[in-house]
């Protein structure tokens, strides 16, 4: 029997960068027919208030032209709820909305207010959609419990059973990753030059902003250099625009040690430096899945964690907690330094450990195996 063949409507408000990676990986693996309406990764605020009145412009004028469609997929960085009342031609349609990130959970640096617009622009769309996916369980469960403190706050008429209609329809659809093919040769090599005793390659990638705690990088770098530990280092990740002083402090003291620094031009050379890493670091402060920390691991690097947000889920610290001790550090730069400083001391790792998380988040998210999933989860929504 031949599977239905769906028409699916992609709507990127922010088609650039992972999201953009996630979209275009699955439509071209899809069994599905894609029609994808992309807007530009800039001016996110302005994205969230008028992509949906863009959106709907571009539809109407499809439809008037014959174009229909099976289903409607959307992110975050956008109003579903306007979209629905403004597009005709998809209102009775099933309408999936996936969040990337969470404007509840999402830290405001200083003094600054959260924007409540924003937020409730995600409480509208998730209430608009007939399923809600994230890309982590940290993601729902911190929208959730965002939920219910502000409402906390609101003058009357909470809206508690709307809040609570979201988590039913909910999914947890971990992003697909597209990995290098093979990596044993890789891994015999990183095993051969961390037993050699050599400095080991630190790297931390991440975007350059405040949530991702460069000033914790910054602190740990400078307690290794105080006691005496060798190693080289890559800091590599989009600037954004506004960045930390940290990452020039950085580059001024430790210039000798550094290997690779900012934004990598392509995948290759991005995959690149994953592949060459000892040891991948993450300070974050926030951290809805943490895509960077997952292509390491998937080329063989050993993560240093925070045992925090997103970072046990996706270590599986719950079905593995012996991962805590090997690969996650409690909370501050010192405890990281410690780390790197113990790994450093003690050569003999345990490689067998790290291979057996390597292959899972391989097996986990491969795009191949995700995006059948996926496909499986329009069809069941639209049946």
């Amino acid at each position: 029997m031949t599977k239905p063949r769906l028409k699916v409507l992609s709507l990127q408000p922010w088609y650039g960068g992972s999201h953009r990676q996630f979209s275009d990986g699955w439509s071209s693996r899809s069994e599905h027919e894609w029609t994808t309406i992309g807007l530009p990764d800039c001016n996110w605020k302005w994205r969230m208030r008028h992509a949906s009145i863009e959106f709907a412009k571009r539809i109407n004028e499809r439809s008037s032209n014959g174009e229909t469609w099976d289903v409607v997929f959307c992110t975050d960085m956008m109003n579903a709820a306007e979209l629905r009342s403004l597009a005709k031609p998809i209102r009775d349609l099933p309408l999936i909305v996936y969040f990337h990130e969470n404007q509840f959970a999402y830290p405001i640096r200083g003094k600054l207010q959260p924007d409540h617009h924003f937020l409730f622009t995600n409480f509208l769309s998730a209430l608009a959609a007939d399923e809600v996916w994230f890309n982590s369980r940290f993601n729902l469960d911190s929208m959730l419990r965002g939920l219910h403190e502000h409402s906390e706050t609101w003058p009357d008429l909470p809206p508690t059973s709307e809040i609570e209609s979201i988590e039913p329809k909910s999914k947890i659809v971990p992003p697909p990753i597209s990995f290098p093919n093979d990596i044993s040769e890789l891994t015999e090599q990183r095993q051969t030059r961390v037993a050699a005793g050599k400095p080991l390659h630190l790297i931390w990638a991440a975007r350059w902003e405040h949530d991702k705690n460069p000033e914790a990088l910054l602190k740990c770098l400078q307690l290794l250099e105080q006691q005496r530990v060798p190693f080289r280092l890559s800091v590599i990740g989009e600037n954004a625009g506004m960045t930390p002083k940290a990452f020039d402090t950085i580059r001024d003291q430790f210039e000798t040690q550094i290997e690779n620094w900012g934004y990598q031009e392509s995948r290759e050379s991005y995959w690149s430096v994953l592949k060459s890493a000892d040891i991948f670091l993450s300070t974050a402060t926030h951290e809805f899945f943490g895509l960077s920390v997952a292509e390491a691991i998937a080329v063989g690097a050993w993560p240093l964690l925070p045992n925090r947000l997103a970072y046990p889920e996706l270590l599986g610290i719950e079905q593995s907690p012996d991962r805590i001790e090997q690969f996650t550090y409690p909370q501050t730069a010192k405890q990281l330094a410690s780390k790197i400083r113990g790994l450093h001391q003690n050569r003999d790792w345990p490689f067998a450990k790290l291979e057996k998380l390597t292959s899972a988040i391989r097996q986990q998210l491969r795009f191949e195996k995700c995006s059948r999933d996926m496909d499986r989860l329009l069809v069941e929504r639209c049946r």
